[in-house]
């Protein structure tokens, strides 16, 4: 028996979390040692723009102040991460929130971090998953 209430979702042991970790980008941006374009700021997290603009206009980056290295990591830290996100998605209008884990995912910074993608029709950024429709269609 976990103690959690009935009918809840059991808690997992949680791992030791390290607050920052050397040689981390966004661990050095949360830190102040790197530049970067806040954007937004929470007690638990950072809203920054992406180093070279993004690719539509509007792109965020929401960055958890403590290092986790993806989504799986730790659940709560990337729930409250989410919220931020969700938050920022509720200003943007249509918006893709994505996330990678693993570089066969595309995460190329190994800490965890959402991006809000504000969309419009005809944009021309496609996903993997979306097929090109034909101009005027």
């Amino acid at each position: 028996m976990t103690g959690d209430a009935p009918g809840s979702c059991p808690r997992l042991p949680r791992a030791p979390r390290r607050t920052q970790r050397p040689g981390c980008p966004f661990c050095l941006i949360v830190l102040g040692g790197a530049p970067a374009t806040v954007l937004r700021e929470w007690p638990e997290t950072i809203a920054i723009r992406p180093r070279h603009g993004g690719v539509t206009d509007g792109h965020v980056l929401v960055i958890p102040r403590v290092h986790v290295a993806d989504v799986a990591e730790d659940p709560e830290v990337s729930a409250t991460t989410m919220l931020r996100a969700a938050e920022l998605a509720g200003e943007a209008g249509d918006c893709n929130v994505i996330t990678s884990r693993g570089p066969s995912a595309t995460q190329t910074v190994r800490h965890l971090h959402l991006h809000v993608v504000p969309r419009a029709d005809g944009d021309g950024l496609l996903l993997p998953w979306t097929v090109a429709r034909p101009a005027g269609s």
